[in-house]
C-alpha cells in the first residue's frame, strides 16, 4: 500500500460517516449559503454558542434572545443573594444537556457533557454561591461568569445559553425548515425560559426536523464561536496585570520582580518578571474577582473594549469546523441566472438569491428570516437579516444610519422595477426595524432612472434602498474574490458603498 494511503482512506471514511444537515435533508447547499450551522446530524460540530456574541448584536430575533438571557441571570443573582435555595434549584434544574443542537466536542454521537445531572447542578450552584464577584455585585452578565465562576467554561456557557434561548431557536428552526422545505414532525422539546414570567415553561411538542437520533435545533451561525469572546487569562494579562506591573516598576530594583536590563548603557531599563508576578498575585477566578475589586478601572475598561460586536466566523472558518467546502460564487450565480424571468420562477429565484446573499454577506448579515409577516399579516417581506457586522460596510452603516434590520425584496421581473416596488420595500421600514434595504431584480435597463427613484425616496425620508440586478451580484462576488486574493477585508462591499453614497448625495 502506498505511503499515506491509509490516512487517505481514514479521511474518506470520516467524510462518509459525516451526515451534515444539508446532505441529510437533500438541500443542495453548502455551509456558506446556509444561515445556520450545517451540523453533523449524528456527531457534534466543534463550535459553541457565545452569549457575549448575542449581547453585542442587534436585531429583532437577537433582542428576544438577550431578554431571555438577562431575565434569567437577574433571577439567578437574586436567588443567590437572597439565599433562596428552593428558587435556585428551580432555576438550575432545567439546565439540561442540549444535544439537539449538535454543537460542542463530544466524541462519537452527540452527548452533552457539561450539564444534566444532579451532581453537576449542585456543583454549579456551589460555584455560583462561592463566587466573590456575585457577592460583591461585580458579576452582572451571564457571559462574564467565565471570568469569575469556577467550573464555567465555554461548554457550560454554551449549554446554559442554549437552554435559555431554546424557544427562539425553535422558532428559528421552524422558519428555516419552512423556507428550505425540510420535513418536520411533532417532537417533544425540553422546558423553555419565559422572560416575562421569569420562570421555566413545561416542555411541549413542536414540529421540528428529526435526525437519526432525535430532534434537531438549528443555530444561526452569527452567534457561534470557536472560543469565547471573554477570556480570563486575557483579562488578567491585558487589564489587571499592568496595574501590578506599574506598582512594581515604581519600586525599582527593590522589587522582588524587577531586574535591570542592559545596566550601564543607554538602553538600560527595568523589566518585570511577569510570570512570577502573576504567580504571586494569583490568577484563579477568585483572585481575578479580588483584583477587579482592587482595580475597578480594569473591568470598566475591559467591558468598554468588549462592548462592540465582533466579526462572526466567516465562510472559511465555518467550513473548516463543519468539514464543508468554501462557497463557489460562480455556481451560485449560475443558479440565479438559469431561472427564467417571470412569475413562474419567483420562488426558485427567491431561494437562489437568498443562497447567494447569505454566502456573500456572511459575517455581516445573519439570523435570516424568510417571508416575514409584518403589519398584522397584511404585508410580507421576502428576506430579512439582522445586521451582525463587526467591521466593513454594514458595520459602518449601523453606526450612521438605522439598519439593525436589513430588508431584502426579490423581484423576478423582466422589466425594471418601478415606483410601486420601491414603495413596497419602503413600507417595510420603521425606526425600530431600520431604514435600509436591497431590491434585487433580474435586469435594470435604465440604471440612471432607477437610481434617481432610489435617491428621491431617500431625500423624501422614505429610507435607503439599493437596487441590484444579476450583473451587480456578479460584481459583488468579484469584489469578494479580489479582496480575498489580496488579503484585504472582503466585507467592505465597494459596490454597496458606492451606491449608498449616491443615495446621500456623495456620488
Amino acid at each position: 500500500m502506498p505511503v499515506g494511503s491509509s490516512f487517505i482512506q481514514v479521511a474518506r471514511c470520516r467524510r462518509r460517516r459525516m451526515q451534515r444537515f444539508s446532505n441529510y435533508f437533500n438541500l443542495g447547499l453548502t455551509q456558506a449559503s446556509l444561515d445556520f450551522v450545517n451540523i453533523d446530524v449524528v456527531e457534534d460540530s466543534p463550535v459553541y454558542i457565545d452569549p457575549h456574541a448575542i449581547r453585542t448584536q442587534q436585531g429583532t430575533w437577537i433582542e428576544a434572545c438577550q431578554d431571555s438571557i438577562t431575565s434569567y441571570f437577574d433571577s439567578l443573582l437574586d436567588a443567590i443573594r437572597n439565599d433562596d435555595a428552593a428558587y435556585l434549584r428551580d432555576l438550575i434544574g432545567p439546565l439540561t444537556e442540549p444535544n439537539e443542537t449538535h454543537l460542542g466536542e463530544s466524541k462519537g454521537k452527540s452527548s452533552g457533557r457539561s450539564l444534566g445531572s444532579e451532581k453537576r447542578a449542585q456543583e454549579l450552584i456551589s460555584a455560583l454561591r462561592r463566587s466573590r464577584a456575585i457577592q460583591s455585585g461585580q458579576l452582572t452578565d451571564l457571559e462574564e461568569s467565565i471570568l469569575f465562576v469556577d467550573g464555567v467554561g465555554i461548554d457550560i456557557l454554551s449549554d446554559i445559553t442554549t437552554c435559555l434561548i431554546r424557544s427562539h431557536l425553535i422558532d428559528y428552526t421552524k422558519n428555516q425548515c419552512s423556507f428550505h422545505g425540510v420535513t418536520t414532525e411533532p417532537q417533544f422539546a425540553e422546558q423553555t425560559w419565559d422572560a416575562r414570567a421569569r420562570a421555566w415553561m413545561p416542555g411541549i411538542e413542536h414540529d421540528l426536523p428529526r435526525g437519526p437520533d432525535g430532534s434537531l435545533l438549528l443555530v444561526p451561525k452569527s452567534i457561534v464561536r470557536v472560543r469565547p469572546e471573554l477570556d480570563k487569562d486575557k483579562f488578567f494579562k491585558g487589564y489587571i496585570r499592568p496595574f501590578y506591573e506599574q506598582a512594581e516598576l515604581s519600586r525599582g530594583v527593590a522589587s522582588d520582580f524587577v531586574r535591570l536590563i542592559a545596566a550601564g548603557t543607554k538602553r538600560a531599563r527595568m523589566k518585570v518578571n511577569l510570570t512570577d508576578l502573576g504567580d504571586h498575585v494569583g490568577t484563579t477566578k477568585a483572585a481575578i474577582a479580588r483584583h477587579a475589586e482592587d482595580f475597578p478601572e480594569a473591568i470598566k475598561n475591559y467591558r468598554a473594549d468588549k462592548s462592540t460586536p465582533t466579526v462572526p466566523l466567516d465562510n472559511a472558518q465555518l467550513a473548516e469546523r463543519v468539514n464543508d467546502v468554501l462557497p463557489d460564487f460562480g455556481e451560485l450565480l449560475d443558479t440565479v441566472n438559469a431561472i427564467a424571468s417571470g412569475r413562474a420562477g419567483a420562488t426558485p429565484y427567491h431561494r437562489s438569491v437568498a443562497a447567494f446573499l447569505t454566502a456573500a454577506f456572511s459575517a455581516s448579515l445573519g439570523n435570516e428570516r424568510l417571508e416575514s409577516v409584518q403589519h398584522g399579516g397584511l404585508k410580507r417581506v421576502d428576506i430579512t437579516y439582522d445586521n451582525v457586522a463587526g467591521d466593513g460596510f454594514f458595520r459602518w452603516l449601523s453606526l450612521h444610519y438605522p439598519s439593525a434590520i436589513v430588508v431584502v425584496e426579490c423581484k423576478n421581473y423582466e422589466d425594471d422595477p418601478a415606483n410601486p416596488e420601491l414603495d413596497q420595500i419602503a413600507m417595510r421600514f420603521s425606526p425600530d426595524r431600520g431604514r435600509f434595504g436591497l431590491l434585487v431584480t433580474r435586469r435594470i435597463v435604465d440604471r440612471p432612472r432607477m437610481e434617481a427613484r432610489c435617491r428621491s425616496a431617500a431625500t423624501d425620508g422614505h429610507g435607503y434602498v439599493i437596487a441590484l440586478d444579476d450583473a451587480d451580484l456578479r460584481r459583488i462576488a468579484a469584489d469578494i474574490q479580489e479582496a480575498l486574493a489580496h488579503d484585504t477585508n472582503p466585507r467592505e462591499f465597494p459596490l454597496l458603498r458606492e451606491r449608498f453614497g449616491k443615495l446621500i448625495g456623495q456620488g
